[in-house]
């Protein structure tokens, strides 16, 4: 069954197979996660995200179309439900637990964790607009609806953080 396309083991799962469900589960669990940590970096808030967003994608399952990929669904969902979380709660992650995910490969470890530690140091709507449209792929019209704002505000947004950005990452490179 692990072998199976996603397409089969979406149609079986919704036949009611808890073996379907199962592999999805075992082969999107890491996506939905590290969605939901590069939105909150919060360890607490993206596995209560990741969760939720599992357990939403499976119950729209039936509403589901086997022709979008399965990944990508859970990957906004699992955002989505991050950022709901991060709105009620009010919670800024500390930096070391941001730069300490391991979402880059461990390759690119040292130039990865650099830039992981200056967006960690971004203020929250910043840093959320540099995570959806760089790290998930969100379009700028995409976050505008997720974020409830306009295209325009997510556009100086981006470009308020990608300068500072720089700012922080030039700096680290002079020291």
């Amino acid at each position: 069954m692990h072998r199976l396309p996603d397409p089969e083991l979406i149609a079986r799962a919704r036949q009611g197979s808890a073996e379907a469900a199962g592999v999805l589960f075992d082969r999107y669990w890491e996506v939905a996660w590290r969605a939901a940590f590069a939105v909150t970096a919060d360890r607490a808030l993206a596995d209560d995200a990741a969760q939720d967003a599992v357990q939403r994608a499976f119950g729209a399952l039936d509403r589901f179309e086997e022709t979008r990929p399965f990944g990508p669904w859970l990957k906004r969902i699992a955002a989505n439900r991050a950022i709901d979380l991060l709105r009620r709660e009010r919670r800024l992650a500390p930096l070391d637990e941001y730069a300490d995910a391991c979402w880059w490969d461990a390759a690119d470890v040292g130039e990865s964790r650099v830039v992981a530690e200056a967006v960690g140091a971004l203020d929250p709507q910043k840093r959320i607009v540099v995570v959806l449209r760089y790290w998930l792929d969100f379009s700028v019209e995409d976050i505008a609806g997720v974020l409830g704002v306009p295209v325009g505000t997510v556009g100086s947004r981006l470009s308020r953080a990608l300068a500072e950005l720089r700012r922080l990452l030039e700096e680290v490179r002079v020291a």
